[in-house]
């Protein structure tokens, strides 16, 4: 029984120290596209209705010489309406 815990052991040690060598030998993962992998994965507060997104589905709006980001045309609009500034 002993021996089974054993060579169990030893088999997983093997494969962990074989798993490291073939990352290491692929090199560093692939970031997609020109966007940092951070910036997928972001999740940003609509400021009109308080969603949270994903930035990179969402619609950008330059207001007062700062970028927004919101979850859909219509909120923008909104808050664009809600703010005077349409």
């Amino acid at each position: 029984m002993i021996r089974l815990l054993i060579y169990g052991f030893l088999i997983y040690l093997v494969v962990r120290i074989v798993k490291s060598l073939g990352r290491s030998l692929t090199g560093p993962d692939e970031d997609v596209g020109d966007v940092p992998r951070s910036e997928n994965t972001e999740l940003i507060r609509d400021p009109q209705c308080g969603t949270y997104f994903l930035r990179q589905q969402g619609v950008q709006a330059r207001i007062g010489g700062q970028r927004l980001h919101f979850c859909s045309e219509r909120c923008r609009d909104e808050y664009l309406r809600d703010h005077g500034m349409r």
